[in-house]
């Protein structure tokens, strides 16, 4: 008796796919972020509203999803050939937004910014993409330049306090799929489009995604 061989999963398949899982361990994993980086604005000079103020008033959330799917994303260049790479990263572009929630291009723009950022040459080279994507992260909610709290971003218990949810985030999804060997390129290439109308909406809207 022979095992079945596995199906094969397109790059489109595969980037659907991937997307989805990170919106449900996002849900598990940003509201200890959130309520890691709640103590820590506790602390500062702010006054309450701004307290108050700083997460309601930033998709944190959808920054935190672009960083962990950003962090993963990186490392797609350096484990498949050319063209399948650059496939796997036009289908996440042409995914992501609609899958997180949003009809702008908030978290596909901050997803290549980080990917840009990280170059990461090492698929298992993690830790200095985090400090990247949480450096970003915090320059997008101006705790990076408010007089308040920029001496915190610098703080290193604060730094790691903020980065291991992202690193209990991340589940090296792409070194699994190619060592599965089951990863083709999606024939016909989909056309790739983007959607453009602005929104301020700050929550996911998580859909099941199927193979």
């Amino acid at each position: 008796m022979t095992n079945a061989a596995k199906p094969m999963v397109t790059t489109r398949q595969a980037a659907k796919q991937f997307l989805h899982d990170v919106v449900e361990v996002v849900e598990k994993t940003y509201p200890i972020w959130e309520k890691r980086f709640s103590s820590f604005i506790d602390e500062t000079q702010l006054d309450i509203d701004e307290k108050r103020k700083l997460l309601e008033i930033h998709p944190a959330r959808h920054y935190f999803y672009a960083a962990v799917v950003g962090i993963e994303a990186a490392k797609i260049k350096s484990l498949f050939q050319p063209e399948l790479a650059e496939d796997l990263l036009a289908d996440i572009n042409d995914m992501v937004d609609e899958i997180s929630g949003r009809t702008d291009q908030l978290v596909s723009d901050l997803i290549f910014d980080i990917i840009q950022r990280v170059k990461v040459t090492d698929s298992n080279e993690t830790i200095k993409a985090h400090d990247i994507a949480l450096n970003r992260i915090n320059d997008l909610i101006h705790i990076t330049s408010m007089d308040a709290t920029k001496e915190m971003a610098k703080d290193v218990v604060f730094r790691q306090e903020l980065a291991h949810p992202l690193a209990a985030s991340v589940h090296h999804w792409w070194s699994a799929l190619k060592n599965s060997g089951q990863l083709e390129q999606t024939v016909p290439s989909p056309e790739r489009t983007h959607n453009s109308i602005s929104t301020d909406g700050n929550t996911f809207k998580v859909e099941s995604a199927t193979w």
